[in-house]
């Protein structure tokens, strides 16, 4: 594929496929996915060192990188050939779909957001752009806006077979799939600012005491847990790729206060805020 620099986005359909030198392209930024959306930026040549929230590495051809809403990421040392294609689109485009997953593969891309394919997923991948691509420039059919919406889907499949998911323990999605898979995209979009049953049991229009015992029993973890681990996870990717203090931490955490939040992360970690900073530098 060549590098052409210009995106190319479907009306109506908030995706955007960008080939360029940047592993994460400025339209991250400008366009605000960083707060809503996902990034899947594929290396084709050169290389980059990558730091995203707790995982340090070199990304060369063949590496791929997820990037899940308000992920922390440092980029030193581009190579000067280094080229990228990559995709940008929000949760909600997707939120009608059901990916055929277990409920930690968003965990898993926030704890290893870089992954090394092997020659054959690399092609796959190639494909599904190259297809991608073609798709968002052809317009003239009612029928294009699903189209590329079911590429997307499919892509991201292929992304879960990449991180080898347990596949042996998924069935068929059902209605209660779809919920839980919705929840935890909210959850992955408003965690920082939203950590209460009501509110996502409000954006699901279902009651509190039901998405709380569905979520228990699907996935056997409360709905708190699951809010404190991106919590903890976001806290220590703050500590550990940042210099920002630990009140600025815990105000863009949305803590009540720096103290608050040292209880908090110490409750969950048996240790402070600084502790852990100074355990991993």
């Amino acid at each position: 594929m060549t590098i052409n620099h210009n995106p190319q986005e479907l009306p109506h359909l908030p995706i955007l496929l960008i080939e360029s030198k940047k592993v994460i392209p400025e339209e991250f930024y400008t366009g605000g996915y960083f707060k809503d959306g996902i990034l899947i930026s594929l290396c084709v040549k050169g290389s980059i060192e990558v730091q995203a929230n707790l995982q340090n590495t070199t990304m060369a051809a063949g590496t791929l990188l997820v990037l899940l809403p308000q992920s922390i990421i440092n980029l030193t040392n581009t190579s000067p050939d280094a080229s990228f294609i990559s995709i940008l689109f929000r949760f909600e485009t997707i939120s009608d779909l059901i990916l055929p997953t277990d409920y930690n593969f968003l965990k898993t891309l926030l704890h290893s957001p870089v992954i090394q394919l092997h020659q054959e997923d690399i092609s796959i991948s190639i494909r599904y752009l190259e297809l991608l691509k073609d798709s968002c420039a052809r317009t003239y059919s009612v029928f294009n806006e699903s189209v590329v919406k079911y590429l997307l889907f499919s892509l991201i499949g292929q992304i879960n077979i990449f991180y080898q998911q347990n596949e042996t323990v998924l069935g068929p999605p059902s209605k209660k799939d779809k919920i839980i898979f919705q929840f935890h995209n909210l959850v992955h979009q408003h965690y920082s600012t939203e950590r209460t049953v009501h509110y996502y049991a409000d954006q699901l229009k279902l009651t509190p005491r039901y998405l709380t015992t569905l979520i228990r029993l699907r996935t056997g973890k409360t709905i708190s847990t699951v809010i404190t681990e991106l919590v903890i996870i976001k806290a220590k990717s703050y500590l550990y790729a940042s210099d920002l203090t630990i009140y600025q931490i815990a105000e863009l955490l949305h803590f009540a206060d720096a103290s608050t939040f040292c209880r908090y992360f110490k409750k969950y970690t048996d240790l402070s805020p600084q502790s852990y900073r100074l355990s991993t530098r």
